[in-house]
């Protein structure tokens, strides 16, 4: 279970981690753009520096926890139009930015359920949470840009590492195939069948096993031992994602969750 103080602190180091790469992957030349890229780095860091103000047992009817959640709402919904733009911009080649439109898709989808929990707790209430269907939707998109970029960012020499996400970019494609049949599945079949279960298991196994992988990889990039051309916190963005993945995993696989009671949904440095 995810406390809502956690939740927040996770939601805003991961949107203030896209409004870096946003900065780190524009062009000096848009200049508009940097700086507005500059402005949600600050204000996602200062809403983080008011949450350590709260309580971390507050709950969502809590009135300091409304009155946080509504001073979010604008700079999550302001940081999700901005990146909209940047989107569109980037589909018409308006725009020098070094990612993709896919890529904002994911982050797009991520500060899209930010949003989505913040209606609730705006109002004092808890989210309904996301059906397992929604849910692998969501993360499973993540976990499969992240092994592409990963792939993408290495040095060419690293051959047999690039082998090994390939494998992983392959089990992530089938899982997304695999997902969108079993929600076919339930238009006649109620959520939570064996089938389904089984499913949430493999991919929380898999999950683990490439953050994991993601993991050693670390190590080698901080002792100089692995050619590439990124950034540690474009690297270890994965930890958190991935931990948040499993532990809302290990509500439909029960399996997963001496795992996810262990990890944790801070990054293990910030550089």
């Amino acid at each position: 279970m995810i406390s809502i103080w956690e939740e927040h602190f996770f939601w805003l180091e991961i949107l203030q981690d896209h409004a870096y790469f946003v900065r780190d992957y524009l062009s000096p030349s848009e200049l508009e753009h940097v700086h507005v890229a500059q402005q949600y780095i600050h204000l996602f860091g200062n809403l983080l520096a008011m949450l350590n103000e709260i309580n971390i047992t507050t709950k969502s009817t809590d009135k300091a926890s409304i009155q946080f959640s509504e001073r979010v709402w604008p700079v999550a919904k302001g940081y999700f139009e901005f990146e909209g733009k940047l989107q569109a911009l980037r589909i018409e080649n308006k725009v020098n930015l070094n990612l993709s439109p896919t890529y904002l898709n994911g982050t797009l989808a991520e500060n899209q359920e930010y949003l989505r929990l913040l209606s609730y707790w705006v109002k004092g209430k808890d989210p309904a949470p996301l059906p397992l269907v929604d849910l692998m939707d969501l993360w499973l998109e993540d976990q499969l840009g992240h092994v592409l970029l990963f792939e993408n960012i290495l040095d060419p020499i690293e051959i047999s590492t690039m082998r090994q996400t390939e494998e992983y970019i392959s089990k992530y494609q089938m899982f997304i195939v695999q997902n969108r049949h079993l929600r076919g599945y339930l238009r006649f079949k109620e959520p939570g069948f064996a089938r389904q279960k089984q499913f949430a298991h493999e991919v929380g196994l898999t999950t683990i096993e490439m953050n994991q992988f993601i993991y050693e990889m670390v190590i080698k990039y901080k002792e100089n031992r692995i050619l590439n051309k990124t950034n540690l916190r474009f690297l270890e963005h994965h930890f958190p994602e991935t931990c948040y993945f499993i532990k809302k995993l290990s509500d439909y696989a029960p399996e997963l969750q001496e795992t996810a009671s262990k990890c944790p949904l801070k990054k293990p440095s910030y550089t």
